[in-house]
């Protein structure tokens, strides 16, 4: 049985680099912007529409540090009226 304290005290550790999350950081910013959004307007969007109790600050703080999950990433576009489309690379 894992000790769930020791989980929690642990830092976090994102999976992409600080350059990803400072691309995506400024994507989602510039986003908002153009949409007429803060991120105040966008953290109660997301309790209005979906239920989900993001403070400002916290969503501001996961911009910042890159972890919004892919969820959050698709409900924040979706209220800024964007789609996400995943397209096969045309890598070999």
């Amino acid at each position: 049985m894992t000790d769930k304290t020791n989980i929690e005290k642990q830092p976090y550790i994102s999976d992409i680099t600080k350059e990803e999350a400072e691309a995506l950081k400024r994507e989602l910013r510039s986003l908002m912007v153009k949409e007429g959004y803060t991120i105040e307007k966008v953290a109660d969007e997301l309790k209005e529409r979906y239920g989900v109790r993001e403070s400002k600050n916290n969503l501001s703080n996961k911009l910042s540090r890159g972890s919004l999950r892919f969820i959050d990433v698709q409900r924040i576009a979706n209220i800024l009226g964007y789609d996400i489309q995943i397209i096969k690379s045309e890598k070999e």
